[in-house]
């Protein structure tokens, strides 16, 4: 299958390729914002509140400190999980989707302050900056890959989801081993996993058709693709530039 992306703006936007796939519904949103760029700009969105989620986290929202897990970092686990749960079952709905869906945005924000406000105590600023320098190279070469690929990547749903299973399975084991190495085997495998998961969603959002619940419930995908390698990329980084006390 091929795709047209001329006269195309942003890096989700296909041209030709996407109107095929609308059919009649072009004729009428001729003028209108394509899902494309609305899946776009809803996930700058999210990465914008995300950042104002961790200088929330730093004003003490989030309590969670490097001693252990805590009560707060349960707290705001269980809040992220069903802003996400509702953000997606109320995706139709412009407003209390959207509050839902900022209000995600933030907590993700939110839950990773006390890592990153640990690793800046312990001078590793430069870790965070590295990450994010990574999954920047990542995330664009991974929508620029999808973009202008031949491939069809539609049939890669049912094994992604098993091999994120897997992972889940590896990291529950990984909290018993406590093992350094288990524990960047692992991270790598996620990195290698949400990139192919990121792949596979930018190309989705070449056929779905364009209505608000859609662009939210793929910007919501696409983010947490791009959060979740984000993350391990940092546990990567902070473990073999910080050195790990696990072995």
């Amino acid at each position: 299958m091929s795709f047209n992306f001329n006269n195309s703006s942003g890096p989700f936007v296909g041209g030709q390729g996407y109107r095929q796939n609308t059919g009649m519904f072009d004729a009428a949103t001729a003028g209108a914002i394509s899902l494309p760029e609305k899946v776009l700009g809803l996930t700058c969105l999210l990465v914008a509140c995300a950042i104002a989620g961790v200088v929330l986290g730093y004003q003490g929202l989030n309590t969670a400190t490097a001693a252990g897990v805590s009560g707060s970092y349960f707290l705001w686990f269980i809040v992220e999980i069903a802003l996400l749960i509702g953000a997606q079952a109320m995706a139709a709905r412009p407003g209390i989707g959207m509050v839902l869906f900022l209000a995600f945005g933030v907590s993700t924000g939110v839950i990773i302050s006390p890592l990153i406000q640990i690793l800046g105590s312990d001078g590793m600023q430069y870790v965070v900056y590295q990450a994010l320098g990574a999954t920047a190279a990542a995330t664009g070469g991974a929508t620029l890959y999808a973009r202008t690929t031949r491939r069809d990547f539609s049939h890669w749903g049912s094994w992604l989801f098993a091999a994120l299973i897997g992972l889940v399975v590896a990291m529950v084991i990984g909290l018993f081993l406590q093992s350094t190495t288990f524990s960047i085997l692992v991270s790598a495998a996620a990195c290698v996993l949400f990139t192919m998961f990121l792949v596979y969603d930018v190309q989705k959002v070449t056929h779905a058709a364009n209505l608000q619940g859609n662009s939210i419930r793929l910007a919501l995908k696409i983010y947490l693709d791009i959060f979740n390698l984000f993350i391990n990329l940092l546990s990567i980084l902070a473990i073999t530039q910080g050195g790990g006390r696990r072995r």
